[in-house]
């Protein structure tokens, strides 16, 4: 992975995109496997259908998602499927069958070849169902907010085949998709290509003339704002935010990854007391906050905190990008057990607030956060801690507090040992680019014990002291 890539292979990449998503309008042969959305303006529910190449009922699980990479969390999306039924050659339909997971099958008295799949998800009963805002889907006033692991089902088997996405609506209406970003206008019809069904439900999609799309200018790679909001929002500040925030990775980082970027922001009317709109969610080319609407960006404020943006979108370098055993390859049929948290949360925090937004005294608030812990945390060693937030990081966050909190700092003595040892000719810069560039050599998750390995290479410094004092539960550095 080079260092720096130019502005220009950026956007070369990025107008290949555009060819590759409209390649059905231009004759080319489609995909296998095809995936389509219907929605009717105003109901609480669409209705999905899943094409595929003929094959035997009973090689068939239709999977729906539990998690998803980076969501920390098991959620029972299955529980707003319904109405699943299979289809044959000669239209014959055959009702779904829960099986024992978060799957269906398809049993006939006799063997039957299946084409596709088609279900509803009901979408307004998910939203009021979950109480974390950032893990459901929406539907609200003229608007539809859809995030693609929580409605999209999987032909088991099927994981890397390429998609075709279709989606639908009974009237014109604005239709938006962060795997080809642009400035929509009202239609009834659009279309889509995936790589494969990791990047399709990664991806987020919006219908209705309630969003607002706007592309921010004088960016280093096309950017875009997606903004559903139930009350004002100065798109212009939040837009400077984002780019600023944009911009201060690329400096720090050398170099983009993202061939386009998508913030998506939804500032909401609360569905209950108890729901809690406090999280943000990152995915490869884009990011989803969802606020209540107090949290509304109303007016310039140049020393407002944008820790969270630079947050969430130096996240498309790590984990997205570079990751630990768990969080890619990705098994949709539960939430996998990931040991390496506190790097995906801990070295992102850091690099956020210490170096790009160069607000030193974090350090306090990270060691304040380990000292208040109970001691069920404290006695938890950082990988025994990482496998507990696997499924609970935001359930009690003081485990998810507790993880980027000994992330970050071990990634400050991880810096000054680096630099220490180098007279400041390395930096934890140097570490975060190793990382980088040993995933794009290798094209798999590093495990555990490869870690201070990679760190060390990429530094050539010895960091082993530092890594094994900080896998040691806090309870024993006191």
């Amino acid at each position: 992975m080079n260092s720096l890539i130019p502005q220009y292979t950026i956007n070369m990449l990025y107008l290949a995109l555009c060819v590759a998503v409209y390649a059905p309008v231009f004759g080319q042969s489609p995909p296998h496997l095809h995936y389509n959305i219907t929605y009717q303006e105003g109901q609480d529910k669409i209705r999905i259908r899943v094409d595929f190449k003929p094959r035997s009922n009973t090689d068939i699980h239709f999977v729906i998602p539990r998690s998803a990479p980076g969501t920390y969390e098991l959620t029972n999306y299955i529980a707003f499927v319904d109405s699943v039924k299979a289809s044959t050659p000669n239209n014959t339909f055959i009702d779904g069958v829960l099986g024992e997971g978060s799957f269906f099958t398809f049993p006939a008295e006799d063997t039957m070849e299946i084409r596709s799949i088609q279900y509803i998800v009901d979408i307004a009963t998910m939203e009021r169902t979950l109480l974390s805002a950032s893990s459901s889907s929406k539907r609200r006033q003229e608007y539809l907010g859809l995030l693609g692991y929580s409605v999209f089902g999987l032909v088991q088997g099927m994981e890397e085949e390429q998609v075709q996405l279709s989606i639908e609506s009974d009237r014109e209406t604005l239709i938006y998709s962060t795997l080809y970003p642009d400035i929509p206008q009202p239609t009834t019809k659009k279309y889509y290509k995936a790589k494969n069904f990791g990047v399709l439900v990664d991806a987020q999609y919006f219908m209705g003339n309630a969003v607002r799309i706007h592309q921010i200018q004088n960016a280093p790679i096309p950017l875009f704002l997606s903004v559903y909001a139930e009350t004002y929002v100065n798109i212009e500040e939040l837009s400077r935010r984002i780019n600023r925030s944009l911009v201060g990775l690329k400096d720090y980082f050398g170099y983009i990854p993202m061939p386009h970027y998508t913030a998506c922001y939804e500032y909401l009317i609360p569905v209950s007391p108890r729901h809690d709109y406090g999280f943000s969610m990152e995915h490869l080319n884009s990011m989803t906050a969802s606020f209540d609407t107090s949290k509304a960006v109303a007016r310039v404020d140049t020393g407002a905190n944008i820790g969270s943006i630079v947050h969430h979108i130096g996240h498309s370098w790590i984990p997205l990008r570079s990751y630990g055993q768990g969080y890619r390859s990705f098994d949709w049929q539960t939430a996998p057990i990931i040991e390496t948290i506190w790097l995906n949360e801990g070295f992102t925090w850091y690099i956020a607030y210490y170096h790009v937004l160069n607000k030193k005294e974090i350090l306090t608030f990270f060691r304040e956060i380990i000292d208040k812990a109970p001691d069920y945390i404290n006695r938890k060693s950082l990988r025994e801690l990482s496998r507990l937030g696997s499924t609970q990081y935001a359930m009690d966050f003081r485990i998810g507090k507790n993880l980027f909190a000994r992330g970050a700092l071990m990634a400050h003595d991880i810096e000054e040992y680096i630099r220490s040892k180098s007279r400041d000719q390395k930096s934890f810069r140097d570490v975060m680019l190793g990382l980088l560039r040993w995933t794009e050599l290798h094209q798999r998750a590093f495990q555990y014990n490869e870690i201070p390995h990679i760190i060390s290479q990429s530094t050539g410094i010895d960091i082993s002291e530092v890594w094994n004092h900080w896998q040691q539960p806090p309870i024993f550095h006191k």
